[in-house]
């Protein structure tokens, strides 16, 4: 690689030493001390057909870790798995969870939002959750569950670090087609530059005849109903045109459907039971229009689609959607609807990091609630799985949580279940490890985080370097000012190197339009080999990071951290962290702050650079 250590050996003798990273921390925010109150069963998953790990009888000790619809993950005579809600003694102000158990939510009583890391909220963070359990037009399906999906949203902004303080909600008679209009703008007025959103919407969908469209359109249905209280996907863009414009990134899931297929009369109105659990299914669609029930002459596009025609950029929206445009998507009366309580799960504590990045991808969150969903609906005589849709920027990290975070494991009670059980959920295979990252896809990661409305241009003096003669030359061009940093990852992919600032340069802020030239005089990067390619990440955030958080690994006076995946987790939670972001003044948004300091977006090139003998 051109390895900095090779200069530097030149200069001060000092070789590059590997050292441990920080890692970040992954805890559970809630833990209650109690007992059951019945005999009941220890499942290895919230599934009624989940394997028994356990017997527990009336009055044994354990702790509530997390309360998730009608179940409670706990941990109990060594080991941690599911059992009822009802089951157990819940403290107050818990106790009223109880009753969720039989699936029935009264009036002021809702599911604790429990289980969510303990990471920094941050002020550039903000949510609108919008939920619909009930409409105006009696005719118009309930859908018990979107109430459960209002605290299940609020477990998934507070993981993505968004401040109880800047979510909204508007739930049933609040989420009219007016209501919804008025909060987004209400958002717009309230985000900032390099700020985050989070939209949540639980509800039907619906399609209906437009002549102005030549055909159907999809819309969401808000609590009024009617084609008056339904906004389609083109309404929906131009309403979250302008938070796209500012934000670093906005990630929407609406977990409704678009598509009625041949639905039966009961599963409209009282839902249907199935074999794999007592809550019972709703589809999440509802008509509005005879002829466009069936997705057959569909005119409209999605989402992203209709954003890109208004000039959003794929890299800075993400958008999650429950089913394919022919799919139903569906709402347990007990737990709410499987795709936002899969997402869910999948974000607080089941997804897998696949590739070994070191981070957890939203298409491998979507990947892990997929998975969910088809074991969910497995040998359900109803209905078959409906597939989670993903568009837009598919490597959006929603927080680096790093390897700290628990892997899910095959508990190994599950092999002593009873054989019919054991037969319809097998027992789960170990991962097989993925295949290390090379230098360029650990920077890849990064450079997928970046704002795609921010420029970055990066010119080398050349893209061959002779290895043992020639030493990297480049310049870089913002159309913003901010801070610049450089990390490289050389050919022998072993280690990512922060090469600006360093402790020889720290000067690090560039002016917008104007051209920085690196490295500078008092330090240089020669090329020593091996032959191959390296790779440059060039960024320019907004605001300064603090690179004491990467650790005192250090290749002379540059930092350093291992190509692994501790190692690519500190160097993104990094990058994508402001120094001032959880400081109080940024928490609270003090006018004395500049807004700048407290935004976390960045722009950025990645460049290749040949090294040949």
């Amino acid at each position: 690689m051109t390895s900095p250590a090779a200069s530097i050996d030149r200069c001060g003798g000092l070789r590059f030493a590997a050292a441990a990273v920080l890692a970040l921390a992954c805890a559970v925010a809630f833990a209650q001390q109690t007992s059951t109150v019945r005999t009941t069963e220890l499942r290895s998953d919230k599934l009624g057909i989940a394997p028994v790990m356990k017997q527990l009888p009336a009055g044994a000790p354990l702790t509530m870790l997390s309360l998730e619809g009608g179940w409670a993950l706990v941990h109990a005579a060594g080991q941690t798995g599911w059992v009822r809600a009802g089951a157990l003694a819940l403290q107050s102000p818990a106790a009223a969870v109880t009753l969720l158990a039989s699936g029935r939510e009264s009036a002021g009583n809702s599911v604790m939002t429990l289980g969510v890391r303990g990471l920094p909220a941050r002020g550039n963070r903000h949510a609108l959750i919008i939920g619909v359990s009930r409409y105006a037009d009696p005719s118009i399906p309930e859908l018990p569950g979107a109430r459960v999906d209002r605290e299940s949203a609020t477990q998934m902004a507070q993981a993505m670090q968004v401040p109880l303080a800047n979510t909204r909600y508007l739930q049933d008679g609040q989420a009219t087609a007016a209501g919804i209009r008025a909060a987004i703008a209400e958002l717009d007025r309230n985000v900032q530059g390099g700020d985050r959103v989070f939209i949540h919407y639980s509800g039907h969908g619906t399609r209906f005849n437009d002549p102005a469209a030549g055909g159907c359109v999809e819309a969401l249905l808000a609590y009024d109903g009617g084609q008056q209280g339904t906004i389609t996907n083109r309404e929906m863009t131009e309403l979250l045109a302008p938070l796209i414009a500012k934000t670093d990134k906005i990630f929407v899931m609406f977990d409704a459907c678009f598509s009625g297929g041949l639905i039966q009369p009961a599963a409209r109105s009282r839902g249907l039971a199935n074999a794999n659990d007592e809550g019972r299914l709703r589809p999440k669609f509802a008509d509005t229009s005879d002829q466009c029930g069936r997705p057959v002459n569909v005119r409209t596009r999605n989402l992203l689609v209709e954003l890109a025609g208004k000039g959003g950029l794929p890299q800075d929206v993400v958008h999650l959607s429950a089913a394919r445009d022919n799919e139903i998507s569906f709402d347990d009366e007990f737990k709410g609807g499987l795709a936002t309580q899969f997402v869910r799960d999948c974000m607080l504590r089941d997804v897998r990091d696949l590739d070994g990045s070191g981070a957890y991808s939203i298409d491998e969150i979507r990947s892990c609630a997929q998975e969910k969903i088809e074991r969910r609906m497995d040998n359900d005589a109803n209905f078959k799985p409906h597939h989670l849709t993903l568009s837009g920027n598919a490597a959006f990290v929603p927080t680096w949580f790093s390897q700290a975070m628990p892997q899910p494991a095959a508990p190994a009670a599950a092999v002593a279940a009873s054989s019919a059980v054991a037969a319809v959920i097998p027992a789960p295979v170990a991962p097989t490890p993925p295949p290390p990252l090379t230098g360029e896809q650990a920077l890849a990661q990064m450079f997928a985080q970046r704002d795609g409305k921010r420029r970055v241009q990066v010119s080398l003096s050349s893209p061959r370097l002779a290895i043992g003669r020639d030493s990297l030359d480049f310049s870089v061009r913002s159309d913003r000012p901010g801070y610049v940093y450089v990390a490289l990852a050389g050919s022998d992919n072993q280690s990512v190197y922060m090469l600006f600032p360093n402790e020889l340069d720290r000067d690090n802020r560039i002016d917008a339009g104007k051209a920085m030239s690196l490295p500078r005089a008092s330090w240089r990067v020669r090329a020593a080999g091996p032959a191959g390619i390296d790779n440059l990440l060039v960024i320019v955030s907004d605001a300064p990071r603090d690179l004491a958080s990467l650790g005192q690994s250090r290749a002379g006076p540059f930092l350093s951290s291992l190509n692994d995946a501790q190692g690519r987790a500190a160097l993104g939670a990094l990058m994508t962290t402001s120094a001032s972001s959880s400081g109080a003044a940024c928490r609270s948004r003090s006018t004395s702050v500049v807004r700048t300091q407290c935004s976390d977006a960045y722009g950025a090139a990645m460049v290749a650079v040949e090294e040949i003998q």
